[in-house]
């Protein structure tokens, strides 16, 4: 599947997430990533995962879906289960840095995975412009 932006009421939970979440591109530092979406089917314990690309350096972000659409708030779900047992937080969600992109000073980041508000810190850091710097998690 091929990344777009998902407009309306399709897709709209995850590019809300995304859109909500990181308003500043954890590896290059811009204020207008304009995620864009794509999905990954795989055979793991963790589910499908939802890529996320930035518009402006070519990076793509992954999450697990079930983390996305809540459903591993808990423990009753399956995958929320799953991923207690794995020894992470339930309600806690977890990206990786899936590609780089144009970053190549984050290259060795890839396949590293941090909790949304480790990537809204690396953010805040690549920032250029401090003077407006908000907290966004």
């Amino acid at each position: 599947m091929e990344f777009k932006r998902m407009e309306g009421f399709v897709g709209s939970v995850p590019q809300s997430f995304i859109d909500n979440n990181l308003k500043i591109c954890p590896l290059c530092g811009s204020k207008n990533p304009h995620w864009s979406i794509s999905q990954k089917m795989q055979f793991k314990l963790e589910g499908n995962l939802y890529l996320f690309k930035c518009e402006q350096c070519n990076c793509v972000l992954s999450a697990p879906i079930p983390d996305v659409t809540g459903f591993n708030n808990t423990v009753l779900t399956t995958t929320g289960l799953l991923k207690k047992l794995s020894g992470k937080k339930n309600g806690t969600i977890y990206m990786k840095i899936y590609d780089s992109g144009n970053c190549a000073d984050m290259a060795s980041c890839v396949g590293n995975e941090y909790i949304l508000e480790d990537l809204n810190k690396m953010a805040q850091e690549k920032c250029s412009d401090t003077s407006d710097i908000k907290r966004f998690y």
